[in-house]
């Protein structure tokens, strides 16, 4: 009767070692890159909030030029006053929403006025240039939240 070889045993015994080694480190590989691709999801989404939250905040400040480009203003108001009224509050399709900031005091306010842009003796109103600030905030449905400020001119009536 005839012996195995001692050395081809201690061979067969290797070669499983090294396969049993290389599935366990491709397992790693694996986990760490699913890791990977579901961390850059979640950052993904997050600055999907955070572009939605400012794009409602940007909407605040285009509805906020729209009411200064119909209301009369009177001509009590001089450069540094502040109006009443704050940024309109809405709710987008998106069911995100802007309004005023809620960190600053006053949102809109007229940081200057220049010359005449209209001269029209015939009209009962004046128009001058104006310089307005506007402070808006943007709230996404998730929570993330944005504030935008910023300054517009326009030729605007006082009576």
């Amino acid at each position: 009767m005839e012996h195995a070889h001692p050395r081809s045993r201690r061979e067969g015994g290797a070669a499983l070692l090294v396969a049993v080694m290389m599935l366990a480190l491709m397992g790693i590989i694996g986990f760490a890159s699913m890791d990977t691709v579901m961390r850059d999801r979640q950052v993904a989404g997050n600055t999907s909030l955070s572009q939605t939250a400012l794009y409602a905040a940007d909407a605040g400040v285009a509805s906020t030029l729209d009411v200064l480009r119909t209301e009369v203003t009177t001509s009590a108001l001089t450069p540094g006053d502040c109006l009443t009224g704050t940024v309109p509050v809405a709710t987008l399709p998106n069911n995100s929403s802007y309004g005023p900031d809620s960190t600053a005091p006053n949102q809109i306010c007229m940081l200057a006025a220049a010359e005449p842009c209209i001269e029209d003796t015939s009209l009962e109103l004046s128009f001058f240039y104006t310089v307005w600030n506007i402070q808006s905030e943007g709230t996404a449905p998730g929570g993330a939240t944005a504030r935008v400020q910023a300054t517009a001119g326009r030729c605007h009536s006082f009576n």
